[in-house]
């Protein structure tokens, strides 16, 4: 639990400093892609517990779980532009030049995302919701560690040159879409299939759709988002991801007892 602590503040002390000094925003990405998920293994390990436990076994059913997963966040990308075009929105139009070899650019996508959603699942869900779970009750676990997840990408927010005020909607979306992911890892047995297959599914479909179509905003950013965080710094992101939460807390029964074992 104390290493956990420790780790936490660390990692929000990484991104505190990024933000401050642009210089200094590889800081971000090298804590969160490298120094966080080697941490969070060693700390796991450190206290006796095998990798597998982090939520990667290949126990029964994992393959209906990534499967179910997958079908869900591929669907999420398309079902939030098909929204925003019948709002009028959006206007959608397929792309008519070429930006060079479809599969190529496929093949990079499923091997970035698949090192990127997993190193993220087994910090974030696997070992912070986990390690912090053991001590509070499991409700706030899931929440810091879905704040934590949504803290990373602050950095590439202020970047792409979007406001305090869109980066703050973009914080509240992305932490809902990590307690949504929180709740799924929970309810199948502390299994990090389900939340995996969903997180990949929707990184994969957006990168896909942004290569065949053009979104052309007809609405301001505060609602739809900004065209490099869309739709997560749009009020329509905080609506999209907060009903996956409660979609997934109605389906789910979650266990909110404070001090209930996770082990």
């Amino acid at each position: 639990m104390i290493f956990a602590i420790v780790l936490y503040l660390f990692t929000l002390m990484a991104v505190g400093i990024a933000v401050a000094f642009p210089s200094l925003g590889w800081l971000s990405p090298l804590t969160y892609v490298l120094l966080l998920p080697l941490g969070a293994v060693w700390g796991w390990h450190r206290d006796g517990l095998a990798f597998a436990d982090l939520g990667c076994r290949f126990s029964a059913g994992w393959i209906r779980r990534l499967a179910a997963g997958l079908v869900v966040g591929l669907a999420i990308p398309a079902l939030f532009l098909i929204v925003q075009a019948l709002g009028g929105w959006i206007t959608l139009a397929q792309r008519a030049e070429s930006q060079g070899n479809f599969a190529s650019y496929l093949l990079l996508i499923l091997v970035k995302m698949f090192f990127i959603v997993g190193i993220e699942e087994l910090a974030f869900r696997g070992f912070f919701i986990q390690s912090l779970g053991r001590k509070i009750a499991i409700a706030p676990a899931i929440i810091l560690a879905s704040l934590l997840w949504a803290a990373g990408h602050m950095v590439s927010m202020a970047s792409s040159g979007i406001s305090a005020g869109q980066i703050a909607i973009g914080m509240v979306s992305i932490a809902l879409w990590g307690i949504a992911l929180g709740i799924c890892f929970l309810k199948t047995g502390k299994s990090l299939w389900l939340p995996f297959g969903i997180h990949f599914g929707i990184n994969i479909a957006f990168s896909v759709l942004g290569w065949f179509f053009i979104t052309t905003p007809n609405a301001p950013e505060w609602w739809i988002g900004h065209p490099a965080f869309a739709p997560e710094t749009g009020l329509i992101g905080v609506a999209g991801w907060g009903i996956l939460a409660l979609g997934m807390y109605a389906c789910f029964t979650v266990p909110v007892r404070k001090g209930s074992s996770i082990n």
